[in-house]
């Protein structure tokens, strides 16, 4: 925070480490709107219940940022815009569109401040949209899970976590298969 005193008025702003963390936040965003709509371009698809809106949401980006954010100004315009604000939570392998009157990742649903928590996602979120992407680096994991649980030094109790979670990654994947859509089909449908 600094404080500015002119003509006898004070004002505080907030500088510095915030700016940055704003310009980063809407950077990362854009680039992953932007590889959604080179994605979608290629006949790749989405799936779940935002998939029609991570697809505006990636063709809006890329009519007004082009996956490019160079200033603060367009920073603050991309994190001031509800119909962009998508994260990506690596962990769950989906992106959250994020609409506050939908999260499930507030415990108490309706807060006036209640924000984002990408930590909490739940897979029957109305906010959740994976793609294809997301959908082939959860096989993957799978296929790892399985691989650790028929290691012979693991104990059997790990052994069947692993593999739960294994079939449950499988499941999700499988999932967006047989529900994805296109931008070619999203612009059919209404």
């Amino acid at each position: 925070m600094r404080t500015l005193i002119s003509q006898g008025y004070g004002a505080r702003s907030r500088n510095g480490i915030h700016d940055l963390l704003d310009f980063e936040t809407a950077r990362t965003v854009a680039e992953h709107l932007s590889n959604t709509h080179e994605a979608l371009a290629e006949g790749k698809g989405v799936s779940g219940p935002a998939a029609r809106r991570l697809i505006q949401a990636a063709a809006q980006e890329h009519h007004r940022f082009s996956g490019m954010i160079t200033s603060t100004r367009q920073a603050r315009n991309l994190l001031a815009d509800p119909a962009l604000n998508v994260f990506e939570n690596k962990e769950s392998y989906l992106f959250c569109n994020y609409d506050q009157a939908k999260a499930l990742c507030h415990p108490g649903r309706g807060g006036k401040n209640e924000a984002l928590s990408l930590d909490r996602c739940h897979n029957k979120c109305a906010n959740i949209a994976r793609t294809d992407g997301q959908a082939r680096q959860m096989k993957d994991a799978a296929d790892s899970l399985r691989e650790q649980a028929e290691a012979s030094l693991v104990p059997e109790p790990l052994a069947d976590r692993l593999r739960r979670k294994a079939e449950a990654l499988t499941a999700l994947a499988e999932r967006h298969h047989a529900n994805r859509i296109t931008a070619d089909q999203d612009q059919l449908m209404p």
